[in-house]
Parts: C-alpha cells; structure tokens; sequence
C-alpha cells in the first residue's frame, strides 16, 4: 500500500522525508549527470510505434509531470484543461525554441503520414528530475529550450501532477525527445496501458521519456500541483480557488533546485 508524505508524495519517493545518498564515483565524489544535447532534426521522414516488449507491472500507477510557468496558470484554469499547440494552447511564457516547436508540428507519432504530430500532444514528463527539466534548473545549454528560458527563475514554475492512467489508454508513450529522429513511439493503447520494460528498469530510460496525451488533457485529472515556494502557492491558491478548483498545491524545493546527480 503507498503511502504519501507531508509533501504529497510516495515516502519512499521524497528526497526530504527518505534521503538518498548520491553513488560516489572513484574519487569519492558524486559526480554531476551529463547527457548529450539532441541536433538540430530538419525532418523525420517515417516513425512507427515500437512493439518492444511492455513490462508487467502496473504503469497505471506512475505519476506524470507537466511543467509550465506560473503565468501560464490562469489560462490553464480558465480552458478547464491543458491544451496540445494544435489544440489553441498559447503560453504567456513560452519556454520552447521555435525551431524545437517546429520539428514537433512536423514529427509524427503513427506509421502513417495520417497519423497526429507530436505538437497536437499535451507533454508529460515520466520523472520530476527529467532530463530537461535538470538541464533548466542548471541553466545548461539545450537547443529544445529557447534562450530566456535559462535566465527565467526556476521558482517561476510549477509542476501539474497527475498519473499514466488518467492520461488514457490513447496516450503515447515517446522513449526519449519526441522530436529526435531515433526515438520511438510506444502505443499504451496496444498494450492494455503497459509500458516498455526499458522505461521500468532503467532510470536514465525515464528520465528521458515524454507521456504525449492527445489533444488535451483536463485539468480535473491533476492531483498535486508542486511549487518552489509559499508565495507561488498562496498566488496558485487563489487562482485555483476563484475557477472552482481545489488541488493540493505542496511546496517542495528538492524538485526546483539544480540537481545534484
């Protein structure tokens, strides 16, 4: 049976409630996560869902993560929903590059040039510390993140929480950046909502991978909604309370500061 924390969260999940020890390298000391910046992609010409074998545990379980900036927040409520680009959604606060938002409208997620594009997806992450998400919060260099996004505060966001199974059996599983040209598409709907093994056992896998929802995504599916501190949460308390809305907001630092690992 899980059990959540004061912060909202799995304890055995929570950096503050059962801190890790970070692995030493050889010196004795953590060493810093490195991951290789994605090139520019032009086009991806053919993609096709993976039929790699899913794990068979339940996936359903697995929290998802969508980040936006807390400007973006009042649109958000007021649409009821989160909304994919080719669905109307229009940040205030645009953290994607135009050339990484373009890729996306052209890259599709189906074998066919019917299929949709990731652009008409709403993204989720499958880690609060992906990939990404680290590489803004050290304000490193990543051609998917335009240039104000590394000078924004990290505090200046909030995390919208929900769970793979309130993403629908019609969400696509993506085994790194959607918009790379050797990422795979895994179908949840051919595979009664499992997951490839990979993204169970390897946590590099999952902190590299995107949950891509169709079209949108409704915001009564949000179940916690993470904050850097009491001042974004007093302000996206009062946002939430004035739309009817009534999600646990937690301030919980560890997901908002730089990473360590």
């Amino acid at each position: 049976m899980t059990t959540e924390c004061i912060h909202g969260l799995d304890i055995a999940r929570c950096d503050l409630c059962s801190p890790r020890t970070p692995p030493p390298t050889a010196g004795g000391v953590a060493a810093p996560g490195t991951r290789a910046r994605r090139a520019p992609a032009k086009k991806r010409s053919t993609s096709s869902l993976t039929s790699a074998k899913p794990a068979t545990v339940d996936a359903g379980a697995r929290r998802i993560f969508h980040i936006t900036h807390r400007q973006n927040v009042a649109a958000i409520l007021a649409a009821g929903r989160l909304l994919s680009e080719t669905a109307g959604a229009a940040p205030v606060v645009d953290i994607s590059a135009s050339d990484n938002r373009e890729v996306r409208r052209e890259v599709r997620v189906g074998a066919d040039d019917s299929s949709a594009t990731v652009a008409s997806h709403v993204p989720f992450f499958l880690a609060p510390n992906a990939f990404l998400w680290d590489r803004l919060r050290g304000r490193e260099t990543d051609i998917r993140l335009a240039p104000e996004a590394h000078t924004t505060p990290t505090s200046d966001f909030v995390l919208f929480v929900s769970t793979v199974r309130s993403a629908g059996e019609h969400a696509v599983i993506a085994d790194g950046d959607a918009a790379d040209p050797t990422t795979r598409f895994f179908s949840l709907a051919e595979s009664s909502g499992k997951m490839p093994r990979r993204l169970t056992d390897e946590e590099d896998a999952v902190r590299d991978a995107e949950l891509l929802v169709p079209d949108e995504f409704p915001f009564t599916s949000v179940t916690l909604i993470g904050v850097a501190n009491d001042k974004v949460r007093a302000e996206v308390r009062a946002a939430l309370a004035e739309h009817s809305f009534n999600q646990k907001v937690s301030v919980y630092p560890p997901w908002f500061l730089p990473s360590q690992l």
